[in-house]
C-alpha cells in the first residue's frame, strides 16, 4: 500500500460517519409541517425587518432566550398555537388563518390582477357599445346592415 493510500484511509477512519440518509428520511416524513414552518419563519424575519428589530429584540419582547428565537427563525420548528399567538401579538402580524369551507386566500397581487382584468373587460364592452351607438345614430341607407366589431362570446354590444 502506498503512502498516499494509507493517509487517505487514516483520514477516512478519523471522520465520523454521516447520517445524511436519516436526515433525508426525516425531511421526507415531515415535509408538510417543515414547509409551513419555513414559511412562518420567513414571515417572522420579514416582520423583524419591517420593525427594525433583530432576534434579540424579539427575544426580549417574548421574554425568552435568544437561542429559542434562533430555533424559531431557522424553519425547523414545529410551532405550537400558543407560540404563534404570542408572535402575532408582539410582531403585530398574522401568521395563520383558518378558513371556512369554500373560502380561499388571495394575495394583493391576485386581487389587483382581477381588478385590472375587470377594468379591461369593462373598457372593451364600453367600446363595443359606443361603436354600436355611433352606427345606430348615423342616417344610413336603409338597405345597409349595421355591423359591430366581433368580440369573444361574452362581449356584446347593447341592442336597442
Amino acid at each position: 500500500m502506498s503512502n498516499t493510500e494509507e493517509k487517505l484511509k487514516n483520514l477516512a477512519a478519523n471522520n465520523p460517519t454521516s447520517n445524511w440518509k436519516d436526515k433525508v428520511a426525516y425531511r421526507k416524513e415531515n415535509k408538510a409541517w417543515i414547509k409551513k414552518s419555513t414559511r412562518i419563519s420567513l414571515r417572522i424575519l420579514d416582520a423583524l425587518d419591517d420593525k427594525g428589530w433583530n432576534q434579540s429584540d424579539l427575544a426580549n419582547a417574548l421574554d425568552v432566550s435568544r437561542q429559542q428565537i434562533s430555533k424559531l427563525v431557522k424553519g425547523q420548528n414545529d410551532y405550537k398555537l400558543s407560540t404563534i399567538t404570542q408572535l402575532e401579538k408582539v410582531l403585530e402580524i398574522q401568521l395563520q388563518a383558518i378558513l371556512a369551507e369554500g373560502e380561499l386566500v388571495m394575495s394583493e397581487e391576485m386581487i389587483q390582477e382581477r381588478v385590472n382584468q375587470g377594468v379591461t373587460d369593462y373598457h372593451k364592452k364600453l367600446s363595443l357599445t359606443q361603436q354600436y351607438f355611433e352606427l345606430k345614430n348615423r342616417k344610413p341607407n336603409p338597405h345597409t346592415v349595421m355591423a359591430v366589431e366581433s368580440g369573444s362570446e361574452d362581449e356584446y354590444a347593447l341592442a336597442g
